[in-house]
């Protein structure tokens, strides 16, 4: 099987070659990753007191943050290593000021593994949610280093837990420690003869608190809104964007849209929907722009903090393939949040919906009426938000069981 493995990881970066051409993101995904052990050799002393963090793409690496965070301001002499599978995560990840090395993880040969293992030697090495590699965790063993895996979840179903699996399987079980969001996946681990398995939930929820103590104003928003009732739609795609379009023309006085391609060609396409209803937020400056009804966000890195300001929110990634995005970001501000029918397996959505802080729409005509429900009725929309708040409360208290664990091998 490991041979089978070493060919599938070899033809796939053959194959996707030629994609680069018409591709950015997988342009990046191969070119960022020809730099990765020049930059480790540079900035790694392997006899340093290393810590080794994998993320695969933006969302894991917001989940990352706080435990980086945290065991930097704790542990005097740590090193922090973290690596990126994807370029959302990376590209996002430059201005970012707690990690010692950021690098694309080279793609999971064993000759790519047995020499990053090499030059990092990690005290400890955590895999952020489920992007675990087979041959990486076979040279952290060989090193002794302490595999974490944290905010994964795991379901009977995964190819991990079939007969054609086994072989992952292992892989899994040389683990160390795993810290899981729900008990379902707790159950399935054990079920499988893995006992080392406690649940802490998603790391997100202490992230989303810390924007919320922050308490960052933006002063062009709170101009732009100028005390008017704000819906915010954030992360959306084109098939988001059909839901609501009739109800942002015709039945709100002030919105925010931020898309999740901000590529010129969806901005473009965004303003030509909307007409001159909108202005974009790199063009937020004549007295006329703030008087819009609809902003659109041509940036990254202010949505989580621009959340604070909705009355209603609007989550996108549900009505597709594309996979929900965090809704955690708007309901920390006691926003209620409407969502897409696609949001099984997210936990989140999943319990949101079930107290009344999330609610989930298949058409335009649906998320009309939701979004009037909660638009018209100050009740609804302040019992919703609560909902969503104390939820985010209860479960970021499971957070600092990562933390403290990490901290007692670290020393």
């Amino acid at each position: 099987m490991k041979i089978i493995y070493e060919i599938f990881i070899i033809l796939s970066y053959l194959i996707c070659q030629p994609l680069r051409i018409f591709s950015t993101k997988i342009n990046l995904f191969f070119k960022g990753r020809n730099d990765s052990f020049k930059v480790l050799e540079q900035e790694v002393d392997p006899s340093n007191n290393n810590i080794w963090i994998h993320v695969s793409s933006l969302g894991e690496f917001e989940i990352a943050k706080p435990i980086i965070d945290s065991l930097k301001s704790k542990i005097d002499n740590l090193k922090i290593i973290i690596t990126f599978f994807s370029p959302s995560g990376f590209e996002n990840s430059k201005n970012y000021k707690n990690a010692d090395s950021k690098v694309y993880l080279p793609l999971d040969t064993s000759r790519n593994a047995k020499k990053f293992i090499q030059i990092v030697n990690p005290k400890i090495a955590v895999f952020v949610k489920n992007d675990i590699w087979s041959n990486y965790i076979t040279f952290l063993k060989k090193n002794n280093s302490i595999i974490y895996s944290i905010s994964s979840k795991y379901r009977k179903s995964q190819f991990y837990f079939k007969f054609f699996g086994y072989w992952f399987l292992n892989k899994l079980k040389q683990i160390d420690f795993f810290f899981v969001q729900d008990e379902n996946s707790k159950n399935v681990l054990e079920k499988h003869l893995i006992s080392n398995v406690i649940v802490s939930g998603d790391s997100r929820f202490t992230s989303v608190l810390k924007t919320l103590k922050s308490n960052k104003e933006i002063s062009k928003i709170e101009r732009f809104i100028n005390s008017k009732k704000c819906f915010i739609a954030g992360s959306i795609w084109e098939s988001d964007i059909k839901l609501m379009d009739e109800t942002i023309k015709n039945k709100i006085e002030k919105s925010i849209i931020a898309p999740h391609d901000i590529s010129p060609k969806f901005i473009d396409q965004l303003e030509n929907l909307f007409a001159k209803n909108s202005v974009r937020l790199s063009c937020l400056k004549s007295e006329d722009d703030f008087k819009r009804k609809i902003l659109i966000i041509d940036s990254i890195g202010v949505l989580k903090y621009i959340y604070k300001y909705g009355y209603v929110s609007y989550v996108g990634g549900g009505m597709s393939n594309n996979g929900l995005h965090n809704i955690l970001e708007p309901a920390v501000f006691s926003c209620p949040v409407i969502i897409g029918n696609n949001y099984k397996g997210y936990n989140e959505a999943e319990d949101l919906i079930k107290l009344g802080g999330a609610f989930t729409v298949k058409d335009a005509e649906e998320f009309s009426k939701i979004f009037t429900k909660l638009n018209d009725s100050e009740k609804n929309r302040q019992r919703s938000g609560e909902a969503n708040l104390n939820y985010i409360i209860k479960n970021a208290e499971k957070n600092s069981l990562v933390l403290k664990s990490l901290i007692e091998n670290l020393h």
